[in-house]
């Protein structure tokens, strides 16, 4: 049996690259995986060119001879026009070659304007499971989609994580932070590091992390861990975690970091929430601070339950 899985992979994110191998670690013996890819590599999945015209032929011929149509990460969302249409395009292209579309572990939205939400409200009919990472994104899946959403967990939970009883109390600030085009960032991040006095150990999640990590803390030494264990492990030898990053984020709250948060997006909102962190605020220091009681419990749950149904569904072929 063939797989399709349809995302944002290959583009050296490495939120999107822990699902693409969480999620290929899930599927039967003897299948195949076809993966939509910014880059030729994609281990032992084969790689389909993500973008332009002449990514079209290799879609369509890969959804004409898979059973199911895999669709995760963060999609659906228009914080850029290709974060509708692409997907939304793929929806409905997979369904037509004769595809068993779903969601699994996926953030949908946000979707602010209402050509958006239309777009989307038609593709989500093709849609015959859904599994979605948090509240917000359920909400909005059944507001728009055709079926009731279930509450899954990011497929990162499927990697083990070392809980850290009791962090460094003298060790480095780990900081974590992504471009951005909007919002007041600059002045948030800033006013939470004029208030720091650790040391500062920059973890990229992506390339041009280095670039806004070296903006707002130039004397800051950078590692770029290669997985999401790997990053969780570069949590260990902290004291605290500032990050930006959803996954980033989500890998030092897991290592047991006390973590604030700089919530750009929806999805890192929705794990601040979650997990009973702060966030970045204008003119307020937040407070570091550790997961609730129950967060990495719950998500475990969560993530055992859409695994055995993913799991389930391919098994039906």
């Amino acid at each position: 049996m063939k797989i399709l899985i349809t995302g944002f992979f290959g583009e050296g994110n490495l939120g999107d690259e822990t699902i693409l191998q969480a999620i290929c670690s899930c599927l039967p013996a003897g299948s195949s995986a076809a993966v939509t890819s910014g880059s030729l590599a994609q281990g032992s999945a084969a790689p389909i060119r993500r973008r332009g015209l002449l990514s079209w032929p290799a879609y369509l011929q890969a959804a004409a001879e898979s059973r199911h149509a895999v669709f995760s990460g963060g999609i659906l969302q228009d914080w850029s026009f290709e974060g509708v249409t692409w997907f939304a395009l793929r929806l409905v292209a997979a369904a037509a070659m004769g595809c068993k579309t779903s969601l699994w572990g996926a953030g949908v939205g946000p979707l602010r304007s209402r050509w958006a939400r239309t777009i989307v409200s038609r593709a989500l009919r093709r849609v015959s499971h859904a599994w979605l990472r948090d509240i917000e994104s359920i909400k909005l899946f059944d507001e728009l989609g055709p079926i009731k959403a279930e509450f899954g967990a990011d497929w990162s939970w499927i990697f083990p994580v070392r809980w850290q009883a009791e962090p460094r109390l003298n060790g480095p600030l780990g900081l974590n932070l992504r471009p951005w085009k909007s919002g007041n960032f600059t002045d948030l991040v800033a006013h939470q590091l004029r208030h720091n006095e650790r040391q500062i150990i920059g973890l990229a999640a992506r390339r041009d992390d280095m670039t806004a990590i070296r903006q707002m803390a130039p004397g800051a030494s950078i590692v770029r861990p290669t997985s999401f264990t790997e990053f969780a492990e570069a949590c260990s030898n902290l004291s605290h975690g500032l990050a930006m990053r959803y996954h980033a984020g989500l890998a030092m709250i897991r290592a047991g970091l006390p973590v604030k948060l700089a919530a750009y997006d929806t999805k890192v909102m929705e794990l601040a929430v979650d997990a009973g962190i702060q966030i970045l605020q204008q003119n307020q220091v937040a407070d570091f601070r550790q997961a609730r009681p129950g967060f990495c419990a719950e998500n475990e749950a969560r993530l055992q339950k859409m695994r055995v149904a993913f799991e389930a569904m391919l098994a039906q072929g």
